[in-house]
């Protein structure tokens, strides 16, 4: 992603405030900033990566998880993109947990050092009834992240077959 072209004014200011919209949480002002983009620049790196990142604000789970796909294979080095894919198709109409957890499931060696990727694995898997198997899974999450993803992790409703099990690890 370092070799991409820059957006330039005005298209760049509106990727800005979709972006801010996104961070304060308001899909609907993110999407009207990203449809203002110039429509020959809609389909640049970085604005579809600010689509992606509106529609999983917005509940777009479908459109999330198609633009998420495209930048997994155009960018099949960024972890984030992984994720996104992950967190839409848990969502999407013809998706569900175990297209998710299938999702991170073929990139754990690609991403040995990314503790989310372990952590949401946890997550699918015991929201799919698998807590035996989330547990080594979710202790390798906090292995790599820190002791701070054991307080996250007692915060997490997907997760909370485990909590009785994360506050034993103490």
């Amino acid at each position: 992603m370092d070799n991409l072209q820059p957006l330039l004014p005005p298209d760049v200011h509106h990727w800005e405030a979709a972006q801010g919209w996104t961070g304060l949480g308001n899909a609907t002002e993110a999407y009207v900033e990203l449809e203002k983009i110039q429509p020959e620049l809609q389909a640049h790196p970085l604005v579809r990566i600010a689509w992606v990142e509106a529609w999983l604000l917005g509940g777009e789970w479908d459109k999330a998880r198609d633009m998420a796909h495209w930048l997994t294979n155009e960018f099949p080095q960024e972890p984030a993109f992984w994720l996104h894919l992950a967190y839409a198709t848990r969502r999407a109409r013809t998706g569900g947990l175990s297209e998710a957890l299938s999702v991170l499931s073929r990139i754990w060696e690609q991403f040995p050092g990314e503790w989310m990727i372990r952590f949401n694995t946890a997550c699918y898997l015991c929201q799919l009834d698998l807590a035996d198997e989330a547990k080594p899974v979710l202790s390798s999450a906090i292995e790599i992240g820190g002791e701070e993803i054991r307080a996250h992790a007692l915060t997490d409703e997907d997760l909370k077959p485990l909590w009785p099990w994360i506050k034993k690890q103490d």
